[in-house]
C-alpha cells in the first residue's frame, strides 16, 4: 500500500482522495511528503495537498508539520503565503490547531522580515499585499490579528496602511460616510423654494406692470409712483433671495455629494463666487448676496420712511453711509 500510494502521489498528486481512510490518508501524506520534501514545490502541488488535507475535513498535528516542512523548503514565496491565507479561509474556526496559527504567523512573518530586499522591514509593496490579503474577506479574524500583532514588535517599521480597522468601525465609518446624501434634502428643498420664489418675484413684476398700464394717464402715473416702485423693488428683494436659495443648493451638492459635471467640463460657463469648493466660500458667496438683499430692502422700506425733521434726514443718511462700508469691506474682502 505504501509504495503504490508513494508512487501514484509522485506521479498525480491531484488524485481524488475523498475516499481515502484516515489510516490511508496519513500514508498518502508520508508518501507526499517523501518525494516532494526537497523538491522544488510548484503552486499546483501545494493546491493538490490543500485538497488532500481537507479531504476529511480535519486538519491534523501531521498535517501541520507536513506543511511546514513544504512551506519552509526551498524559498519562501509569495505563492506559497497566498496558499497559506486561503487555506486558512477555508478551514473552520474549530478546526484550527494551535500549531497551525503558529506555522501561520510564522511564515507570513519570515516572508515579510526575512527578505533580502528589505531584511526586518516591510516594504511598500509587501504593505500593500498583506492588506489586500487581510480585507478581501471583509474582516480579520484572531490569526490575521496575531499576525499583525507579531509583526508590529519584530518590525523595524509597522506602514500606516496596515493599521487595518476592525468590521464594526469600518461599517459604522462607512455609514457615517453615506449620510452626507441626507443633505439632498436642503438641496431639493432649497431648490423648490428657490422656485417658489422666482414665481412669486414674477408675480409681483406682473402685478405693478399691470397698475402701470391700468393708470395710463400722466397724473395717475405720478400719483403712483411710489407705489409702482416699491413693487418693483419688492420683486428685486425676492428675486436676490431665490439665488441665495440656488447658491445655497449648488454649494451643498458640489460639498458633500459630488462636482456639477456639466460646469466642470466648461469652468468659464459659471462666475467664480459660484465655483464653490469649502464651507468658507460657500459662506461667502451667499454672504454677498445677502448683503445685497439687505441694501434692497433698506432701499425698499427707506421709500415709506416720512422724513418730518432733520434727525430723520439725518438717520436716513446714516443708514446710506452704512451700507456703503459694507459694500467697501466686502468687496475689500472679495479682492
Amino acid at each position: 500500500m505504501y509504495s503504490t500510494l508513494s508512487f501514484f502521489s509522485y506521479l498525480c498528486p491531484a488524485f481524488e482522495v475523498k475516499y481515502l481512510t484516515s489510516k490511508s490518508k496519513k500514508r498518502y501524506i508520508s508518501a507526499y511528503y517523501f518525494f516532494h520534501t526537497r523538491a522544488n514545490i510548484m503552486t499546483k502541488d501545494l493546491y493538490a495537498y490543500k485538497k488532500l488535507i481537507l479531504a476529511d475535513g480535519v486538519l491534523s498535528e501531521e498535517d501541520v508539520n507536513g506543511l511546514r516542512e513544504i512551506l519552509f523548503d526551498g524559498e519562501l514565496t509569495k505563492e506559497k503565503c497566498n496558499f497559506l491565507f486561503e487555506l486558512k479561509d477555508l478551514i473552520t474556526k474549530e478546526k484550527i490547531t494551535g500549531s497551525f496559527g503558529k506555522l501561520f504567523v510564522d511564515t507570513i512573518s519570515s516572508f515579510l522580515l526575512e527578505d533580502d530586499a528589505s531584511p526586518g522591514e516591510i516594504d511598500n509593496d509587501e504593505a500593500k499585499w498583506l492588506r489586500a490579503k487581510l480585507q478581501s474577506k471583509g474582516f480579520m479574524d484572531k490569526l490575521d490579528l496575531k499576525l499583525l500583532g507579531n509583526l508590529r514588535k519584530k518590525a523595524i517599521n509597522f506602514p500606516e496602511v496596515l493599521n487595518y480597522k476592525s468590521r464594526y468601525a469600518r461599517v459604522f465609518e462607512s455609514s457615517l460616510y453615506f449620510s452626507r446624501f441626507l443633505t439632498l434634502f436642503a438641496v431639493v428643498g432649497s431648490l423648490v423654494a428657490a422656485v417658489a420664489l422666482f414665481i412669486k418675484g414674477s408675480a409681483v413684476v406682473i402685478y405693478g406692470l399691470r397698475e402701470f398700464f391700468e393708470n395710463n394717464s400722466i397724473n395717475e402715473a405720478e400719483n403712483n409712483y411710489e407705489h409702482l416702485l416699491q413693487a418693483f423693488v419688492s420683486s428685486v428683494d425676492i428675486f436676490l433671495f431665490a439665488m441665495v436659495l440656488i447658491i445655497l443648493g449648488m454649494g451643498i451638492y458640489e460639498l458633500f455629494i459630488n462636482k456639477i459635471d456639466p460646469v466642470e467640463r466648461k469652468a468659464d460657463a459659471r462666475p467664480s463666487w459660484l465655483q464653490i469648493s469649502s464651507i468658507d466660500e460657500l459662506k461667502s458667496s451667499l454672504g454677498k448676496v445677502i448683503l445685497m438683499v439687505l441694501i434692497v430692502s433698506f432701499f425698499k422700506h427707506s421709500l415709506k420712511i416720512s422724513i418730518n425733521s432733520s434727525q430723520d434726514l439725518l438717520l436716513l443718511a446714516l443708514g446710506v453711509v452704512l451700507i456703503a462700508v459694507s459694500l467697501f469691506i466686502a468687496n475689500k474682502s472679495h479682492k
